[in-house]
């Protein structure tokens, strides 16, 4: 078997460790086995492998990433953020928010109960509130409409999701 035969066996090898331990995007695995010293030439033929037979999807990669910032209780504007950064297209990072639905506006007020033990006192409390939300990635009107909410005393009982 020849050097190059071997690096891109090599190169494979390490792609399918990194995937069975989690999903990666297609842009995070790249930028992850160039880190380990492979080259562009070297990468691109695996990572086109890799996605043919069904190893790395950017799709799985994206739900998965949902799943896992919205238990975490972060909106979906920083979770989109997210994805753009490790390279996943608007078009695929659209169908796996259509394939998770979440109730961000229950996930926001989730947010706010557990963050905060109280009701807003006044005016700039409930805008801490909102810069709140928005930090964690809620979009500005959602977070605006819940700054100054709180639950009622029965809902309070309720556990959080």
């Amino acid at each position: 078997m020849d050097d190059e035969k071997r690096r891109l066996l090599d190169c494979e090898k390490r792609a399918v460790g990194l995937l069975a331990r989690r999903e990666h995007s297609r842009l995070e695995l790249a930028r992850k086995l160039a880190d380990r010293g492979f080259s562009a030439d070297e990468v691109e033929p695996v990572l086109d492998r890799l996605v043919d037979e069904g190893w790395q999807s950017d799709r799985r990669y994206a739900e998965s990433l949902i799943r896992a910032r919205s238990a975490r209780r972060y909106g979906p504007d920083r979770i989109a953020n997210e994805l753009a950064q490790q390279g996943v297209d608007d078009g695929v990072v659209a169908e796996a928010f259509a394939a998770e639905p979440r109730d961000w506006a229950e996930l926001a007020r989730d947010q706010l109960v557990a963050r905060y033990r109280e009701p807003p006192a006044d005016f700039p409390d409930r805008a801490r509130r909102h810069r709140h939300l928005v930090r964690r990635g809620f979009p500005p009107d959602l977070s605006h409409e819940l700054a100054g909410w709180w639950p009622d005393s029965d809902e309070a009982d309720q556990p959080l999701h």
